[in-house]
């Protein structure tokens, strides 16, 4: 089942590290909060708890502790390619904030490279798989504490575009969302391509005018915002685990089953592969769950390929290859 080339938009790397790694890393580093840990206390610790609330975002914690150095970056990207090639994907984006990994001493300009690094060893060992890199602004509060820091990550952006990186995103809270319009103002001078997440707070992010939204389970409940992301075909980077992990239906009335109903552009991603324990055949089984045939899963990823940051001629090879599938 699910033998046909997945593609995954809407994946974080710190949300998709493997727990293994992230023992080993914390005993080499000597951080000592992790360093004792059991293999199966570190994975539970970097799981979001069944009683999260919207706004944990905890479970990224314990990643980050040692995704502090260039060494660390790059070998956690290169597995995360290993176990994207291993699960049949043929393309993916992976997407994180530079500004996080500067704790210790490292630049974004640092952080950016050594990914960069991960994800050319991911793909040399593994062919059958091509990666881009997406890299986050966040939002956590005022939009002026992290404005010198998203402005830096939208000029590295542009500089490193075409050299692996493929877009800017905005992560984080979505209370603030229009003090952040200037990142994306900058961001469209610099002929950027653009995501924005976005679950409850679409209508604020649409002046924004990006190329995809993140999640945008708003879109479904709302006439106007459905005519908005059909007509302007404007993809959405649905994960369907990690909206129910806060209490969207598992049915056909989640929005993803309605959107694709109506004919909206929608993806299945996985958002955070360990963080919520997840992997695209997972999603899948969800999706089946809510009445999608295999049909409508390859369908689902040929519209994934559409809306994939790559050239034209790369688009249309992907969406050639699912098409085959049909």
């Amino acid at each position: 089942m699910y033998d046909f080339p997945k593609i995954d938009l809407h994946l974080h790397l710190d949300g998709s590290v493997r727990p293994a790694t992230c023992l080993e890393l914390a005993r080499q580093q000597g951080v000592t909060e992790l360093a004792n840990l059991t293999l199966a206390e570190m994975a539970d610790r970097m799981r979001m708890q069944p009683d999260a609330a919207e706004d944990d975002f905890s479970a990224f914690d314990t990643p980050l502790m040692v995704m502090q150095t260039a060494e660390a970056l790059t070998r956690i990207t290169a597995e995360l390619v290993e176990d994207l090639a291993a699960q049949g994907l043929v393309y993916a984006e992976i997407r994180f904030a530079p500004q996080f990994h500067c704790q210790q001493g490292m630049s974004q300009r640092e952080a950016i490279e050594a990914v960069l690094q991960g994800a050319h060893q991911g793909m040399e060992r593994h062919s059958s798989i091509k990666v881009g890199i997406i890299l986050c602004a966040m939002a956590f509060g005022p939009a002026t504490e992290t404005y010198t820091q998203n402005v830096e990550t939208a000029h590295l952006t542009g500089e490193y575009l075409g050299r692996g990186v493929v877009a800017i995103d905005l992560a984080g809270y979505e209370d603030r969302l229009p003090e952040f319009a200037p990142i994306f103002e900058l961001a469209h001078q610099l002929e950027l391509p653009t995501t924005c997440h976005a679950e409850r707070h679409v209508d604020q992010c649409v002046p924004f005018a990006t190329d995809r939204i993140g999640h945008g389970y708003q879109v479904a409940d709302e006439p106007a915002l459905t005519d908005y992301v059909i007509k302007d075909n404007v993809p959405l980077e649905m994960c369907p685990l990690s909206s129910m992990v806060y209490g969207l239906p598992r049915d056909g009335r989640h929005p993803l089953k309605r959107l694709y109903d109506a004919g909206a552009p929608v993806t299945v991603n996985t958002d955070n592969m360990t963080v919520l324990d997840t992997c695209l055949k997972r999603e899948y089984d969800i999706c089946r769950a809510m009445g999608f045939t295999e049909r409508d899963l390859i369908q689902l990823n040929i519209n994934s390929a559409r809306a994939a940051f790559l050239p034209a001629d790369e688009k249309e090879a992907l969406v050639a290859k699912l098409q085959a599938y049909l």
